[in-house]
């Protein structure tokens, strides 16, 4: 079965889909069966992971048969997975998934807050995506869903299908309103609607590992969200993880290794600290 991770933050720009992709790479390198599936509209993790693809694999020609959307509809998520490189595959997004929410409504009903089927409704939609994500969780080991950066049904639906929680906290202040509002969602989500997970920490994107702020936003962090929370490795400011957005998740020069060995790390911690939850014990790798 599946361990299902999704990564958060509230503010845009902070490394969330970069940090999905990368973790979810490097698991995959380490012999688990993985699958992305992008729940955000804009499509930046399919777009970065079909780059990934056509890099390793450049005589392959790649085509969407449909959009997720179009699965959506369909009422099933089998035979969409697109294989990425060995033991990752991807469930793609597109443009067209900003209509989920239109989805829902239409097919569950709009209620305002305070109609005593409020919650009953609310909890019918945030829960249907996981009801189509179940046939596919006995064939991965571990499943990572990018969000969009902000408070929607899409974000509830992937923290309900999720056991794991990873905040993505870049070091300046606004990443931070992010992150703590994040924090006061998913007690909300627990608390109303029976969010069964697990935050297995929080994975620092320094701006600058040197500047006052820096440091003045993880010492709030720790406070927050606990010392022992907060990952050991850290992602420092690196211009070649805007270049991936180009030509995909490649290794071949120093620079590109440079980023793949801190991810290897990362991906490592990440791995092990899910192993605390699930076993009680650490990883070996």
């Amino acid at each position: 079965m599946a361990i299902i991770l999704t990564s958060l933050n509230y503010k845009g720009g902070v490394g969330k889909t970069k940090n999905t992709t990368l973790n979810a790479y490097e698991v995959a390198k380490k012999g688990y069966k993985c699958l992305v599936v992008d729940l955000d509209p804009q499509s930046n993790a399919t777009t970065v992971l079909i780059r990934t693809k056509q890099a390793h694999d450049p005589d392959n020609v790649f085509s969407f048969d449909k959009t997720l959307m179009t699965a959506v509809r369909e009422e099933s998520l089998e035979n969409l997975a697109v294989p990425i490189i060995e033991n990752l595959d991807l469930l793609p997004s597109y443009i067209d998934f900003a209509n989920y929410s239109t989805f829902l409504d239409k097919r569950f009903g709009v209620v305002e807050e305070g109609d005593p089927d409020y919650h009953e409704i609310t909890k019918q939609k945030i829960t249907y995506f996981n009801q189509l994500l179940t046939p596919l969780k006995e064939q991965y080991d571990y499943i990572f869903i990018d969000v969009p950066p902000t408070k929607s049904y899409l974000t509830d639906s992937a923290v309900m299908a999720s056991n794991y929680i990873l905040i993505v906290l870049q070091t300046q202040e606004l990443s931070y309103d992010g992150a703590v509002q994040v924090l006061e969602d998913l007690r909300k989500l627990a608390i109303e609607f029976n969010a069964d997970f697990e935050i297995c920490g929080v994975l620092p994107v320094l701006m600058d590992s040197n500047a006052t702020l820096d440091q003045f936003v993880l010492a709030n962090a720790a406070e927050i969200f606990g010392e022992e929370n907060i990952f050991t490795n850290k992602i420092p400011n690196m211009a070649r993880l805007k270049r991936f957005d180009n030509t995909g998740i490649i290794e071949n020069d120093r620079h590109d290794k440079r980023v793949i060995e801190l991810y290897d790390k990362v991906s490592s911690e990440l791995i092990e600290r899910i192993n605390f939850f699930e076993k009680g014990e650490t990883n070996d790798e």
